[in-house]
């Protein structure tokens, strides 16, 4: 809520709605490079979306956790970790790849890399703090 009219400042969720077709292009993106198959079930494209969510909503909640004790940036590697652990069980079985693992390290570094690079990028250039709501 905006503090001085009441209403919903619509900005954050912009950029949510943005940063999240950009996660599932991102996935979508990792998953064709190491599996060499750019056609994808509609199943599949809703686990890209699923993964994609949980991320855009897990960094930001994990940072806002860990900023409460001064641990720094480890909410990146906890949310690495859980992505990592999403995409292996989630996405990897719909693949045709020779090494699963290398496949979800690959897509969660992707996924954490370009959620974090938008969100300093958001906050940067227009002063919006994409996840204020936690």
């Amino acid at each position: 809520m905006s503090e001085r009219s009441g209403s919903l400042d619509w900005e954050p969720i912009l950029f949510i709605i943005i940063t999240l077709i950009i996660l599932v292009f991102v996935i979508f993106l990792a998953a064709g490079i190491v599996s060499g198959d750019w056609e994808h079930s509609g199943g599949t494209w809703l686990r890209f979306i699923l993964v994609a969510a949980i991320a855009a909503i897990l960094i930001p909640a994990l940072q806002t956790a860990v900023g409460w004790v001064d641990a720094g940036d480890l909410a990146l590697m906890i949310a690495f970790i859980v992505i990592m652990f999403l995409i292996y069980l989630l996405i990897v079985p719909e693949l045709t790849v020779s090494d699963e693992w290398m496949t979800a390290i690959f897509a969660s570094f992707l996924t954490v890399f370009v959620l974090y690079v938008l969100e300093r990028v958001v906050d940067a250039l227009f002063h919006v703090q994409m996840f204020s709501f936690i």
